[in-house]
């Protein structure tokens, strides 16, 4: 067991901090916007990191390294699709999103949709609903997977109890501190990622020989790592379609409602693309020079696990242990908070209690928290041995597909109608799970969050055209006041003028 102790401590003393965080946050959650949005009040800081780590998760040290482990250079034709993507989301849907949840105050995702339609019936909130709980069980579960595939060679663990460690501290802090603890943890655990992964590469470029060494050694392994010449179209297509997935993902975009005002989303943008691409490099870098210390291994999402038992000072290890479960934390608590709120606000404060009280509605957060958590726990357990980037990329694309399209429609069309919405979430969520499970996405070498995409933003446009259109003149004036950079005071009066003729 001592032999265990290096590995052991920096690991549990991160533990005990992350949910030292949960139990001081406790205090803002006794209201519904303050539990989901942390009181609107987030710095561009907290917000830009927490924002990419959540999108991040446990497949940058697992999924991706694997990638990269096997194909080298080729594997960024998918990297930088994402970045790409991701920048066009933090320019198209920060300022606006910001703006105009406050503007309708709407604290969750589906309700912002509701609202900004004035629908009338509760369809979007059950596709909506449908589309969360289903597509972030399956995120909670890749990230249990993930914890597990690098805890068990290091703890000796099963593959149970590895998951329930994982789930058990995750679901704490999340029941107890809600939004604003999650956003705390990913800001914590963002920096302990950061700093933790740079010095690991450089680390491994060192102790090589260089970056020099790097290139021939993994050339002499097989030329194909040291260049992406031999990519063919169909990889390129295939890895390109999936940035997609990186557009209007809930537990992504509800950010963009909480941070204090629209002025700090531009900061918030600038924060998160350079902690993308140097999360992404670092991903990528551990695989590929993990390589050279691990020639040939059956499964190449191992590579971060094998390096920390294998390579480095179990100290460090501990600290790069720790540094992951900061990256599947950071995905797992976004996704819980994301589909606790849909199902306590959105499913049954709407459509089963309209009239319960505040605080029978947190209550049921933290509920619907414990029940995502728990049935996460049986489909990881149960997920026999599916790779975790399939996993996650088949998830984050099918929340892109239902969500994307609508997103962008509402923040810059004003003849979008309730029928354009729910037309765009049933096609994107229908066509991303039928063009997976169908075996299409393999045979075209496109990803399904990239057809259901497409086809949901179609849909949404031809059904809204044929639809009775939504009063112009106050939709053309929203639209006008969230294209509009505010401060904390402006957007405060901007709100209250708006909701004051509500």
């Amino acid at each position: 067991m001592l032999d265990k102790l290096p590995l052991v401590v920096p690991f549990v003393l991160y533990l005990i901090a992350l949910i030292a965080i949960g139990i001081y946050t406790f205090r803002f959650t006794k209201t519904m916007e303050g539990f989901h949005l942390g009181g609107r009040s987030l710095n561009p800081w907290v917000a830009g990191i927490s924002l990419m780590f959540s999108g991040s998760s446990g497949w940058i040290f697992t999924g991706m390294a694997g990638l990269c482990y096997a194909i080298g250079p080729s594997s960024w034709f998918m990297h930088a699709s994402n970045l790409f993507f991701m920048l066009i989301a933090f320019l198209m849907i920060g300022k606006r999103m910001r703006n105009y949840s406050g503007i309708l105050g709407a604290i969750t995702y589906p309700e912002y949709f509701v609202r900004r339609v004035r629908a009338r019936g509760n369809m979007i909130r059950v596709v909506a609903s449908l589309a969360v709980v289903m597509f972030m069980l399956v995120s909670v579960a890749t990230q249990y997977m993930a914890a597990s595939k690098s805890m068990m060679p290091l703890f000796g663990l099963t593959n149970i109890q590895a998951i329930l460690i994982t789930a058990a501290v995750v679901g704490f802090y999340c029941l107890i501190g809600g939004f604003l603890a999650v956003c705390w943890t990913d800001f914590v655990q963002g920096i302990v990622i950061l700093v933790g992964s740079v010095t690991l590469c450089l680390y491994m470029i060192y102790d090589v020989g260089g970056w020099t060494s790097v290139t021939s050694k993994l050339a002499a392994i097989d030329p194909k790592l040291v260049s992406a010449e031999w990519a063919t179209f169909p990889l390129i297509l295939a890895y390109w379609t999936t940035g997609f997935q990186c557009i209007g993902r809930p537990h992504d975009t509800i950010r963009y409602f909480a941070v204090k005002d629209s002025k700090s989303t531009r900061k918030m943008a600038m924060i998160g693309m350079f902690g993308f691409l140097l999360n992404y490099w670092t991903g990528y870098l551990i695989g590929w020079v993990g390589r050279i210390y691990f020639p040939d291994i059956p499964d190449p999402e191992t590579i971060f696990g094998r390096l920390l038992t294998g390579v480095l000072n179990p100290w460090f290890s501990g600290i790069m242990l720790a540094a992951l479960m900061a990256l599947i934390m950071s995905t797992v608590d976004s996704c819980l908070l994301s589909a606790a709120s849909t199902l306590s606000e959105d499913f049954y404060h709407a459509c089963l209690d309209k009239n319960a009280s505040k605080e029978r509605l947190v209550n049921v957060s933290r509920f619907s928290v414990l029940f995502i958590a728990i049935v996460g726990i049986f489909l990881a357990v149960n997920s026999g041995g599916r790779s975790i980037m399939t996993v996650m990329l088949f998830a984050s694309g099918g929340l892109a597909a239902t969500f994307g399209p609508a997103l962008i429609l509402s923040l810059y069309w004003k003849r979008l109608t309730e029928g354009g919405v729910i037309a765009a979430m049933f096609t994107g969520f229908v066509m991303s799970v039928t063009w997976n499970v169908t075996g299409m996405a393999k045979a075209s070498n496109i990803h399904e969050g990239c057809i259901g995409f497409l086809l949901s933003l179609a849909a949404g446009v031809i059904v809204s055209l044929v639809t009775e259109p939504l009063p112009q003149d106050e939709i053309r004036r929203e639209l006008k006041a969230v294209s509009k950079d505010y401060n904390a005071e402006q957007l405060e009066r901007v709100v209250e003028e708006f909701q004051s003729v509500r």
